[in-house]
């Protein structure tokens, strides 16, 4: 079986803008009638810059998503990231702790990756398992309560610098989806994932190392989320033990909204960057309109099940649970 013969159109990138982009564009439009806010040039860089924290570490789910997995361990990674850079960072400085937050979120992907690949687990049971874990030990850690950082704006350069005037969330958003549109349109193994998310076994029988693929879209999952664990503790400059319990469901959500299916196989970069920008506009628009907090997650959820509605009616193979990626 040659790699032409597996090919799916989810493989070929002749460009056509996803279903999302209209439904993005509809919103931009609703909104910016609904709330005269919300279009001003000040509070469309407010909506691009929390969208771009979001989209960073959708970028890695969306690698777990095409390998037919999925991952819950984010939130409790992220936490127990910052965590780890507060309390490191007197010993080893700004650089040295970022990368001591970095390398705890990669070695969760790798423990994911392994557990998944080498023995078969389901996704969904592996990440939900660390995800407890991590918000175990985050919480352990810090004994329950916030750490302060000590001030410095080299340590909050990450949340609120700028390069070339861009904000550098957004210019490291940008960069992400740059990362990930090359690693699933120009690379063998961007191609290997779209292949073991569609089918493991036809991967195996055209030769591919479906224990490797799989291992090293969880480890590039959780190098997309280490940058928006640093990101995050740069912020709030301080190691929180709940920091971002959410951010498992919203980069669901985000890929969900965007087009991308459960069911493994398919998905695009361009899909993630409209999930998240739907997904940033009704929350903005929510605030502004000062609505309660629990309508953002009514609509979210409105809009993911008419996600979910919209490709089964159109026969994109939406499946409600959600393969493990498997192994060779």
């Amino acid at each position: 079986m040659t790699m032409a013969a597996a090919g799916s159109p989810s493989i070929r990138f002749a460009y056509r803008p996803p279903a999302s982009a209209a439904i993005a564009f509809v919103a931009f439009v609703f909104f910016a009638i609904l709330v005269p806010r919300f279009p001003t040039l000040g509070n469309l860089e407010n909506v691009i810059r929390v969208a771009s924290i979001l989209c960073i570490a959708a970028c890695g789910q969306a690698v777990v998503l095409i390998l037919g997995g999925i991952e819950f361990s984010f939130g409790s990674s992220v936490a127990l990231a910052s965590v780890v850079t507060v309390l490191t960072l007197p010993d080893t400085g700004t650089l040295g702790a970022f990368a001591v937050g970095a390398g705890v979120v990669v070695l969760v992907g790798a423990v994911n990756g392994t557990l998944i690949a080498r023995f078969e687990l389901p996704s969904f049971l592996v990440t939900l398992g660390t995800l407890m874990i991590g918000a175990g030990l985050a919480s352990t850690i810090a004994g329950g309560l916030p750490i302060d950082a000590p001030a410095s704006d080299a340590f909050s350069w990450l949340a609120r610098g700028r390069i070339a005037g861009i904000p550098v969330p957004i210019a490291l958003a940008v960069l992400s989806v740059a990362v990930l549109y090359f690693l699933l349109a120009h690379t063998r193994l961007g191609r290997f994932w779209y292949l073991a998310g569609a089918n493991v076994n036809a991967a195996r029988l055209a030769g591919i190392n479906v224990r490797f693929v799989v291992f090293a879209g969880y480890v590039v999952a959780g190098a997309f989320c280490a940058v928006t664990a640093l990101i995050l503790t740069s912020r709030v400059a301080s190691g929180q033990p709940n920091l971002a319990p959410n951010l498992p469901f919203e980069t669901i959500a985000a890929c969900a909204i965007g087009g991308i299916p459960l069911a493994g196989g398919q998905g695009r970069a361009s899909q993630v960057v409209y999930g998240v920008l739907i997904i940033a506009m009704m929350n903005n628009a929510v605030v502004l309109l000062n609505f309660p907090v629990a309508y953002q997650r009514l609509m979210i959820a409105a809009v993911i099940i008419g996600s979910v509605l919209l490709q089964k009616l159109a026969g994109k193979g939406w499946q409600t649970g959600a393969r493990s990626g498997g192994s060779s």
